[in-house]
């Protein structure tokens, strides 16, 4: 064999090795190179200007949130308003998750990471994310466990592959907790007045300062603390409008009055069925003479009672009467 056939063969045999190489490095690594960094909920991005519907599925059933009149709404209560913490932390995620590395998809890896499709008595499933423009589905995206040192979670895509992504990904699975929490936020220093309704009778306790206990009319002193405190966080369990609302199963148990210094007024329906669960129905008014900052509350916190009912926990619904003054 001369010099030229030596080199030819020689060089023949670098190229195969080297194409060798490349392949084996472009079967293993193409998608990774391509994905890792890149937008994990990436056609939401890209349309998120229609994104207007978001459908979590949970372990406790499906939780929609979709936007209507530029206001986020919970559909499974009737469309009461979303919580705005929760939603912000939703979208940020959706909108600058990244990948970061593939694991390979086994029966055991989805039991694992927490993958399994939700399921009510399943601990190992997650919990799936759809997003949508209209009628059009962007993402569909399962997250998962989060990793050992919570920077990342597991999440399954649609095309079966299993990343680890960045984001916090908080998704609570009862509804109420995406439902705009509290209802109701009452600073105990604001209350002059409160006031109880309830079999024709009147049970009221006042006082002239802030800095002041409670008294009734008598004189005597009571302790409100429970009460107020609980106006001051007052969380619901669900929300109906009037049309979801159905009264005639409940009675109008009591109705509690709230007078702040200001002058605005609350006023609590309370309303029981004959299992005792309890709804509530919230109304805002003013006294005599209110301050002029109470018309601007009303006017910008309106929405945020009228036509809607809140159901209560048994426990808010013991507080939220005489007895508890006393």
């Amino acid at each position: 064999m001369n010099r030229r056939n030596i080199y030819s063969a020689v060089g023949l045999l670098l190229f195969s090795l080297a194409a060798m190489l490349a392949a084996i490095l472009f079967t293993n690594f193409k998608y990774p190179m391509q994905s890792q960094g890149t937008l994990a909920f990436g056609a939401s991005y890209r349309d998120g200007i229609n994104l207007d519907k978001i459908v979590l599925r949970t372990r406790q059933g499906d939780i929609t949130l979709h936007l209507q009149d530029n206001l986020w709404r919970v559909a499974e209560a009737d469309g009461y308003f979303a919580n705005t913490y929760l939603l912000n932390l939703l979208l940020t995620d959706l909108n600058t998750s990244v990948f970061f590395s593939q694991r390979e998809n086994t029966p055991q890896a989805l039991h694992d990471y927490g993958l399994l499709p939700p399921a009510k008595d399943e601990p190992a499933s997650g919990t799936e994310i759809k997003t949508y423009a209209g009628t059009k589905l962007l993402n569909d995206v399962t997250i998962g466990k989060q990793t050992a040192n919570h920077l990342f979670r597991f999440a399954l895509f649609d095309n079966e592959e299993i990343w680890q992504i960045s984001g916090h990904f908080d998704l609570p699975e009862e509804i109420y907790s995406w439902l705009l929490q509290p209802v109701m936020e009452l600073p105990p220093s604001l209350i002059e007045t409160i006031r109880f309704y309830q079999d024709g009778q009147i049970f009221s306790l006042g006082r002239k300062r802030a800095d002041m206990p409670f008294s009734s009319e008598d004189g005597k002193k009571a302790k409100a603390r429970l009460l107020t405190s609980a106006l001051s966080n007052l969380t619901v369990e669900d929300a109906a409008d009037t049309a979801g609302f159905d009264k005639s199963r409940y009675i109008l148990n009591r109705r509690l009055e709230i007078v702040t210094f200001q002058g605005l007024v609350f006023f609590i329906d309370i309303y029981v069925d004959k299992n005792n669960e309890t709804w509530i129905h919230i109304t805002l008014s003013t006294t005599a003479l209110p301050m002029s900052i109470v018309n601007d509350y009303i006017r910008d916190n309106k929405f945020l009672y009228d036509s809607w009912y809140f159901k209560i926990s048994p426990e808010t619904a013991k507080i939220l009467t005489p007895l508890s003054l006393t």
